[in-house]
């Protein structure tokens, strides 16, 4: 599908490459720890069909310029840039992984550009979560990895479920491929992945989200444990969680039609209800004013209802 390029320029000037697909309602997708859009490529084509999906590449990532952001509030100042250089006032936000952090402080930090909250194999910030294990946590750092290729190779183990590896390896491989290509370098991984592990206020303010909001977890996630799921579902008003069973950390790469439909159809709900609310909303208020009238005034004179 064709997409338009944009360059969005943040607060201090640093250009980050942007791409929209497709029509509808905006849909903004966050990469997670060292990625690009292209994490998001096996699921752009299915939600373009609905959206206007827009993906790009972080700080330092891909075709964007600059050093990584130091800061989770940092990386969602530069989604707010996104959005303006889109256009967009408020947008449903996609967050996979650490992704999903910046999702979580968009939301709390920048309440109105957030229409509608999508966490997808995140976890809360700060000390609120639970940590992978230690053996998994090192593979997925390509910790003792002597080139960018074998660092990813060992972190697709941790990535994807055991079955998946198994029945996908040409998959696999391509995504290994992808990122030897386009290496991504040490001190911006670095960057991100301190910026993670910083003190995190933001859990707490989570209770306050009053957008819809949509959890989506792999059951099988090594990098970011199922229970992480529960907390976030747990903690935020109304939340709804959606589990894939059997799935790995990139579940949306595992099952990506089913990831792209699950989330249009969450999408589509909650306008039909935000909809429905306005017109309830909309219906209460002119019974209202009715009745006030009638009982005012007979003649139904707005001045002698005023007064």
């Amino acid at each position: 599908m064709a997409a338009t390029h944009l360059t969005a320029r943040t607060a201090d000037g640093t250009g980050l490459s942007v791409h929209v697909s497709g029509d509808g309602d905006p849909l903004l997708l966050i990469p997670g720890l060292g990625a690009g859009r292209s994490a998001f490529d096996p699921i752009v084509s299915d939600l373009a069909r609905a959206h206007r999906v827009i993906t790009f590449d972080p700080r330092g990532i891909g075709e964007s310029e600059g050093g990584a952001n130091t800061t989770l509030s940092a990386m969602a100042q530069d989604a707010v840039a996104i959005l303006d250089a889109a256009g967009v006032e408020a947008a449903a936000v996609f967050g996979a992984s650490m992704g999903g952090l910046v999702a979580q402080h968009l939301v709390v930090d920048h309440p109105r550009r957030v229409a509608d909250l999508i966490l997808a194999a995140t976890a809360p910030g700060g000390d609120h979560g639970v940590d992978p294990k230690p053996d998994d946590q090192a593979a997925l750092l390509g910790k003792g990895a002597r080139t960018p290729e074998d660092a990813y190779r060992m972190a697709c183990t941790v990535l994807y479920s055991p079955q998946f590896q198994r029945t996908h390896p040409d998959f696999i491989e391509a995504q290994i491929r992808e990122r030897a290509l386009h290496p991504v370098r040490p001190r911006v991984f670095s960057a991100q992945f301190d910026a993670m592990c910083q003190p995190d206020d933001s859990f707490g303010r989570l209770a306050a989200v009053a957008v819809p909001t949509l959890v989506m977890h792999g059951t099988d996630d090594m990098v970011t444990p199922f229970e992480n799921a529960r907390i976030l579902a747990k903690q935020i008003p109304g939340a709804q969680l959606r589990a894939f069973e059997g799935c790995g950390h990139l579940f949306f790469h595992e099952r990506p039609a089913e990831t792209a439909r699950v989330v249009s159809e969450h999408l589509r709900r909650a306008a039909a209800s935000a909809v429905q609310t306005s017109s309830e909303t909309s219906s209460g208020a002119s019974s209202i004013t009715s009745s006030g009238a009638s009982s005012s005034s007979p003649s139904g004179d707005p001045s002698a209802a005023d007064s």
